[in-house]
């Protein structure tokens, strides 16, 4: 399941890009139940960043804990675990919001006019450019009419790919 493509996007956006996440899932699976003290000497990597990652997980549902306390220290330990089912459910609900979010951008794209600078490559709203008396606000140079046919056709392919996605694997059924 984590060799999805699409898993591993919305695992990299829980994650915040950190690869070292992945590494902590697999230890996860391989390990079932470990301490975030046990993946971090596994991983050889810095306990606070196990564990950041490790919430992250936690506040996405993919992983849970079971807390306990040393009576003799009064600390506590922290025993944590994949929850692996909920991944469809979770990767499905992001989707949707990503397809709901480009939904919203085409609409913006298709009823905006926008222009551009040509030096700094900024793009504008009509009423942005208005603002600015139709002149770049980081060179002061001349805006231009921006054709974004290109941006709505690849927001339009974008949208089709995830309906497809959504509606035949059988990961989201």
């Amino acid at each position: 399941m984590l060799n999805n493509p699409i898993i591993q996007q919305v695992l990299l956006e829980i994650l915040g890009d950190d690869i070292n996440g992945f590494n902590v899932l697999e230890a996860l699976t391989e390990l079932t139940e470990v301490t975030d003290d046990e993946i971090s000497r596994q991983l050889d990597l810095k306990l606070n960043t196990v564990r950041k990652l490790l919430y992250k997980l936690y506040d996405a549902r993919l992983v849970d804990y079971n807390r306990e306390k040393d009576e003799e220290t009064n600390w506590y330990s922290y025993t944590w675990r994949a929850t692996f089912t909920k991944l469809p459910g979770v990767v499905k609900k992001r989707m949707e919001q990503l397809l709901i979010d480009l939904k919203e951008q085409l609409e913006v794209e298709e009823n905006t006019l926008f222009f551009y600078c040509p030096r700094c490559e900024f793009k504008y709203s009509f009423d942005e450019a208005i603002d600015y008396g139709f002149r770049c606000s980081q060179c002061n140079g001349v805006l231009k009419e921006y054709n974004n046919k290109n941006d709505i056709l690849m927001i339009k392919n974008q949208i089709k790919i995830i309906e497809e996605e959504l509606a035949l694997n059988p990961l989201f059924s």
